[in-house]
């Protein structure tokens, strides 16, 4: 995993990151390139060594004093939230740091109160996984009154936290490249639609997500022209992205080339589970993203609609978020953003990163 260079001391200068993180990342200013496992793109596959954060207990000393850390998760029901949960605790077990969890439940106002709590039990830092951009102003306002920095995972929380997580610009264009890769492949480049399942509520980072996996199939499918590309809410979970691609099969009962690009691997299994009960996976293939165990059981099963995912590796999550957390606590510069290294998963390489997952 590689970080942004630009630093900031201090933790108060924390305050305004997101809108600026968000203005350079459109322009492409900072930030690291994901890396592309597939050795059609780049001709070599990283080792697990270059794709992974070095393990943060072999890495870094344990606290002589403890801090205490709190993390409020975006929602226990997710195996990639599952994940994260994990790795933070396992480093901050090892690195003397109190770690209280509370979980979000997917519920704008539970992070609301969870916010709350935190701020009570006095913790020196808070990590926060939420996906509505709409109460991050309020859930800033409490940690800032509090003088609590704030890391957000994933999605922006505006205006007071460091972003840590996926870029998602570059995450989409590596699922996009192998969706027209597997296009040109399968059906000589010849595509009906290109159906990107979305999740507008998490804001505009995120989004580039999906905008980066339009751009990736256009690298390889020039052709494909912008009134074959549908946008729909798939909620980021199973049950919605399932119920939304019924209706979007419905309206495409003709073709039979449908390219699918998924917010998350729930909404892309979801579209998945939707074809199977159409009778129509031949007719689709679909590209996950954060590669977790939703998306890994399907690529083990060799299921020809879905063709892989973008991997995040959650797990490693608490490698650099706990050593962050420790670096804010302390009051050292730390950089403005991190973002993680992405690659593409599927059957040729499963066994390398995950190893014996399709045992």
């Amino acid at each position: 995993m590689r970080i942004a260079t630009r630093t900031r001391s201090g933790l108060r200068a924390r305050v305004g990151v997101g809108l600026a993180l968000i203005a350079s990342l459109l322009a492409g200013s900072i930030g690291v390139a994901a890396q592309d496992a597939t050795p059609m793109a780049q001709g070599a596959t990283p080792t697990s060594e270059e794709a992974l954060v070095p393990d943060a207990c072999a890495a870094e000393q344990p606290l002589a004093e403890p801090i205490t850390v709190g993390y409020a998760g975006l929602s226990g029901e997710f195996p990639f939230v599952q994940d994260v949960n994990g790795g933070l605790q396992r480093v901050a077990d090892c690195l003397n740091v109190n770690l209280i969890i509370t979980d979000n439940e997917y519920d704008p106002q539970v992070a609301l109160t969870n916010a709350d709590t935190l701020v009570t039990r006095g913790v020196n830092v808070a990590i926060e996984f939420q996906t509505d951009v709409g109460v991050a102003p309020a859930i800033c306002s409490k940690f800032e009154a509090a003088n609590i920095p704030v890391i957000a995972i994933d999605i922006p929380q505006e205006p007071c936290a460091i972003f840590f997580g996926a870029n998602n610009l570059e995450a989409g264009k590596i699922g996009g490249r192998h969706l027209g890769q597997m296009a040109q492949e399968r059906w000589g480049g010849d595509v009906d639609a290109l159906v990107l399942l979305e999740l507008p509520q998490s804001g505009p980072l995120p989004q580039q997500r999906m905008d980066g996996a339009a751009e990736g199939v256009k690298e390889v499918l020039p052709n494909l022209t912008d009134d074959k590309i549908i946008r729909v809410d798939g909620k980021g979970n199973l049950e919605d992205s399932r119920t939304v691609f019924q209706d979007v099969l419905t309206r495409l009962s003709d073709a039979d080339h449908i390219l699918v690009s998924a917010i998350n691997d729930p909404s892309a299994v979801g579209a998945l589970r939707a074809a199977e009960a159409a009778n129509r996976t031949n007719d689709v293939m679909i590209a996950g993203q954060n590669a977790t165990i939703e998306a890994r059981t399907e690529i083990c099963r060799d299921t020809p609609a879905f063709i892989g995912s973008v991997a995040y590796f959650p797990d490693r999550y608490g490698d650099y978020l706990i050593p962050l957390a420790i670096k804010l606590a302390k009051g050292e510069p730390v950089p403005d953003q991190v973002l993680i290294n992405h690659l593409w998963i599927d059957r040729a390489n499963i066994e390398q990163f995950y190893p014996n997952a399709c045992a």
